[in-house]
């Protein structure tokens, strides 16, 4: 296992200094500001919706998480004051929207959250009236776009990082298998986009029903098309909670194993133990944020509340890092165009909690992702995130 020794503020620096001085390009969607200017050298108005109030103790929980981590972001601000307001947002859409309404009305100049998908497309129907765009902490890639930016880890940046580093390692044939529904649904999706990407080809497509008995009677044929096509890594998309330890094991049954084609995952296969231990997915690879900067930020977190932090905490320290960065960037300037969608697509991007992330002019964002392989119940880093967007990966 890697130990992580560096500095946590060497790191975060960057992001807390302001953005980097690269070129800012002309970027098409998302709206150029809020209808009134902002003035970066007062303190700024920025409204977070988190999902207390939902009825749920998870909610509560994470909520809580996500607040106490962008306490800790506003704390570590340098050149640039801002006035965190909390909004409660919960999980209904409706509920979202009156929020919205409400942090706008009460001077809100831009939007840290919501979490969940619907509320954020709520919310963000209310502030695109206004001009105020989104800082959504969602990962869904279809609501992002228009005043809507996600700084939520995408199925396809996953999926794009895993198929790029098969691909440079000689494996250009891939396959995808993923679980009948929405939620397989997309992950083909994000498979397919980022094969395109970069460069590979997608041979061999397969689902199974998210049942043992349809599972099992699928495993043969999904082999034979695998086998059939020349597949070389194959991306999982299921989750180490549903599908995916059964039908990995299937497959191994059927002769489809790492002794002749890499598997691959979508989602984090360090979320079960268990899974870390299953023969069928030893010496297989998935992507994380940058591990050593993600270990950082969990110990400044657990120093500080006594707690281990959710893990996506840290989005919303970056998020909130993000905002002082705009204002500390537009005031060096002497710029009210604080929050405009030309800043916020700035292609240098940022440097957080997570490590190095950029929003993309369609609202969804690239991250700086880490390749793991899973080795007796361990997992070992064997590509390590890029520290910035020239650098190996993107």
């Amino acid at each position: 296992m890697l130990k992580f020794r560096l500095s946590f503020s060497r790191f975060l620096r960057p992001v807390l200094l302001g953005l980097t001085a690269l070129t800012i390009s002309a970027c098409a969607g998302g709206l150029q500001g809020p209808s009134s200017a902002v003035d970066p050298t007062k303190p700024v108005i920025v409204a977070m919706m988190v999902p207390f109030g939902s009825g749920e103790a998870a909610n509560d929980q994470l909520a809580q998480n996500l607040v106490n981590a962008a306490n800790m972001a506003t704390r570590d601000l340098q050149g640039a004051v801002i006035d965190l307001r909390i909004y409660e947002s919960g999980t209904d859409p409706v509920r979202a929207a009156t929020e919205a309404e409400r942090a706008i009305a009460e001077g809100a100049q831009i939007i840290i959250g919501p979490l969940f998908s619907s509320a954020t497309s709520a919310a963000a129907a209310v502030a695109r009236l206004e001009g105020v765009n989104v800082i959504s902490f969602s990962n869904n890639a279809a609501i992002a776009g228009g005043n809507v930016y996600i700084m939520g880890v995408t199925f396809e940046d996953v999926a794009t990082r895993l198929y790029g580093y098969v691909a440079r390692n000689g494996m250009t044939n891939v396959g995808v298998v993923y679980p009948e529904g929405v939620e397989g649904e997309a992950g083909l999706r994000a498979a397919s986009n980022a094969a395109r990407s970069v460069g590979a080809t997608l041979t061999a497509v397969t689902s199974y029903p998210l049942n043992m008995e349809g599972l099992s009677e699928a495993a043969p044929l999904i082999a034979e098309t695998i086998k059939a096509n020349g597949v070389q890594a194959l991306l999982f998309t299921d989750t180490p909670t549903r599908g995916l330890p059964f039908i990995a094991a299937a497959l191994g049954s059927e002769d489809v194993s790492r002794l002749n084609t890499q598997f691959l995952g979508l989602t984090r296969w360090d979320s079960s133990t268990d899974l870390l231990l299953q023969p069928s997915l030893q010496d297989g690879l998935f992507a994380v944020p940058d591990p050593e900067l993600t270990a950082q930020f969990n110990d400044r977190y657990l120093n500080t509340y006594g707690t281990e932090p959710h893990n996506l905490a840290a989005i919303a320290y970056d998020a909130v890092a993000v905002v002082g960065a705009l204002i500390r960037s537009s005031a060096a300037e002497g710029a009210t165009d604080t929050f405009s969608a030309e800043r916020l697509t700035n292609p240098a991007g940022f440097i957080g909690a997570n490590g190095v992330f950029r929003f993309r002019a369609d609202g969804r964002n690239e991250r700086g992702l880490a390749i793991l392989k899973v080795e007796t119940g361990l997992t070992i880093e064997v590509d390590a995130a890029p520290r910035n967007f020239g650098g190996f990966g993107f």
